[in-house]
C-alpha cells in the first residue's frame, strides 16, 4: 500500500481491539468473500485475532483465546487451571494443506492445535517442551507433522495425532527460530543463541546436524526464512542486534526430488531450444529404470517424510 503520508493507513486502539501485551507474530491470509485484506496476529494477552482491512478502519475478531490448562493430570483437581486465565501466545502457524487448522504455542511451553471453525477448545495439546515456544511449523509437504523449537534448547519433531514428540534435538542452548526448506520435507534449519545454524536432513541423520555454522559471533540470531525458490537455495538469518546475514546452502543440503525435478526440466529445455535439426518432437513421459513412469516429485518427497515417520514410531515402540 503507498501512502505519502508517515503515519499508519491502520492501526487498532483499545476501542477496536488493540492487544495489550506484545505481539510476537502476524500472518496473512486470503481474501474474504467481499475482497477485504485480513491477517491474523498472536500476543502475549493469549488472544488469536483476525483483523480486516475495511474500507475505513481496522476490523478485528477473535477467533482463538488461549485458556491455560494444567500440567498434568493430577494437577486437574487442584485450582481448575483452566479457568484461571489465559496463556501467554508466542508464535503460530497455519496449514497450508488444511486451512482450518492452525498451531499455537505458548509461553507456558504447551503447543495447541486449534480450528478457525471451533473456537471454544483445542482439538489437541501437545506437551514435550519446558519454557517458551518460539517458533512452530507445518511441514509444506506432509500434513501430518510439524517441527516446534523453544527455550528450553531443543527442536522437537511432532506427529499431529501424538500428544508426545517423536524426535527431539538439543542444541546446547536457547533456539530462537526452525523453519522446513521449501525444497525437501525432511530437511530443516534452526538458529541459536550462540550465533550458529543448524541444518538438519533426518532422511541422511536422523540424530545429528548435517551443517553447523557460526554466522555471529557476539550476537543472539532470532530469526530465519528460506528463500522460496529452489534455484536459488538461500538462507536470511536475523540477530538480536538488528543484522541480517545471507548464507548459500552447499549442494549436499539442497539436492531432492523436487530440485533434481526441476534441473532436468531445465536440462530438457535447452536441449530442445539447441536443438538445430529435425522437428520438436513432443516430451514422453520419463520411465524409470523397471519401465514404470518415474513418480512426481513431490510425492517422492511425501515418502520420504513417511519413512521417517515410520521409523520414528517404531524405535518408540521398541522403546517401551
Amino acid at each position: 500500500m503507498r501512502s505519502k503520508k508517515q503515519a499508519p493507513i491502520f492501526h487498532s486502539t483499545v476501542k477496536t481491539g488493540k492487544h495489550t501485551d506484545p505481539v510476537w507474530e502476524v500472518c496473512w491470509q486470503e481474501e474474504d468473500l467481499a475482497k477485504n485484506l485480513n491477517f491474523f496476529s498472536i500476543s502475549s494477552d493469549g488472544r488469536v485475532t483476525l483483523w480486516t482491512l475495511a474500507k475505513s478502519e481496522l476490523e478485528y475478531s477473535d477467533i482463538m483465546q488461549l485458556k491455560l490448562t494444567a500440567k498434568t493430570a493430577s494437577d486437574e483437581g487442584d485450582d481448575d487451571a483452566s479457568l484461571c486465565g489465559l496463556a501467554g501466545g508466542c508464535c503460530f502457524d497455519f496449514s497450508r494443506l488444511s486451512e482450518h487448522l492452525f498451531l499455537v504455542g505458548t509461553e507456558e511451553g504447551r503447543i495447541h492445535k486449534c480450528s478457525k471453525a471451533y473456537n471454544s477448545a483445542y482439538l489437541e495439546t501437545y506437551e514435550g517442551h519446558y519454557m517458551a515456544v518460539y517458533t512452530v511449523r507445518w511441514n509444506a509437504f506432509n500434513p501430518k507433522i510439524f517441527l516446534s523449537c523453544s527455550a528450553d534448547w531443543t527442536v522437537k519433531l511432532w506427529e499431529h495425532t501424538r500428544k508426545l514428540p517423536l524426535m527431539s534435538f538439543d542444541l546446547n542452548t536457547q533456539v530462537g527460530d526452525v523453519a522446513w526448506t521449501p525444497w525437501s520435507s525432511t530437511t530443516f534449519a534452526a538458529c541459536t543463541a550462540d550465533g550458529k545454524v543448524h541444518v538438519f536432513d533426518l532422511a541422511e541423520n536422523k540424530n545429528e546436524a548435517m551443517c553447523e555454522q557460526k554466522v555471529v559471533r557476539k550476537a543472539k540470531l532470532t530469526r530465519l526464512a528460506f528463500n522460496p525458490d529452489p534455484a536459488n537455495p538461500v538462507i536470511l538469518v536475523g540477530d538480536d542486534h538488528s543484522a541480517i546475514s545471507c548464507l548459500k546452502l552447499s549442494p549436499n543440503l539442497r539436492y531432492t526430488a523436487v530440485s533434481k525435478a526441476i534441473a532436468e526440466e531445465k536440462a530438457k529445455a535447452e536441449a530442445e531450444a539447441n536443438a538445430a535439426t529435425g522437428p520438436r518432437r513432443g516430451a514422453a513421459p520419463k520411465k524409470a529404470d523397471d519401465g514404470e513412469e518415474a513418480k512426481d516429485p513431490r510425492t517422492v518427497e511425501i515418502e520420504k517424510s513417511e519413512r521417517i515417520l515410520q521409523m520414528a514410531l517404531k524405535n518408540i515402540i521398541d522403546d517401551h
